[in-house]
């Protein structure tokens, strides 16, 4: 599976996202706010392009992005596949002082390639979601944050890895990491292509505990 990673471009281009690979990511690169009230009511159609964009590639588009439901700002990535809109995953935990609101839990995408969980910000210190994403059969997870460069973050997702038997993805300002099954990091193939490979050998175990009454 081959995914590009865009941490510079604001927004998405036919240029940018066509190619042989199977994701393209972009990043909390300055995209405009997506305000849904203006995107309902057609003022803007930032979503719509987004959609326009992955059925003109023929392939699944994450894009990040700040959005605002009428006053309630939240830290977002939208899934667009072949000319719809998958979904829109936000961040689901705060653990600092922030404007920004949680939103839901965690989802999963599935896309000709594989199946993916995504988290957003705050989310990338929840083990408990990335742990969850890996029990509902994600054999990829994209973390996308607005955060800087911090060395314990790469230590986070190789432990995610590692821990969990699946490719991580983070998208930080001005950069990335791509940890493998292993809990390595790894480098780009060319202009921002990794290659990963989920693990798919798991033995299910489960304990059962008798209560007394």
């Amino acid at each position: 599976m081959k995914i590009k990673i865009d941490f510079k471009n604001d927004f998405p281009t036919v240029h940018l996202a066509a190619g042989d690979f199977d994701l393209y990511v972009n990043g909390f690169n300055g995209c405009d706010t997506v305000k849904y009230g203006k995107e309902l009511s057609g003022q803007t159609a930032t979503l719509k392009s987004l959609c326009e964009l992955s059925d003109a590639v023929e392939k699944t588009v994450v894009c990040a992005f700040d959005t605002d439901n009428y006053g309630i700002l939240k830290k977002s990535v939208g899934v667009f596949d072949k000319g719809k809109l998958l979904g829109i995953s936000d961040m689901s935990v705060a653990y600092s002082d922030s404007f920004y609101m949680p939103g839901c839990g965690g989802k999963l995408y599935q896309n000709s390639a594989c199946k993916f969980g995504v988290a957003v910000e705050d989310d990338l210190h929840s083990f408990s979601l990335f742990k969850s994403l890996a029990i509902c059969g994600a054999e990829l997870i994209i973390a996308v944050s607005d955060f800087t460069k911090k060395e314990i973050n790469s230590i986070l997702i190789r432990a995610y890895s590692y821990l969990l038997g699946i490719p991580t993805v983070l998208l930080f300002k001005n950069g990335c990491y791509v940890s493998n099954v292993n809990g390595e990091l790894i480098s780009p193939e060319q202009d921002g292509i990794y290659r990963v490979e989920p693990y798919t050998d798991f033995i299910l175990k489960t304990t059962k505990t008798r209560l007394k009454r």
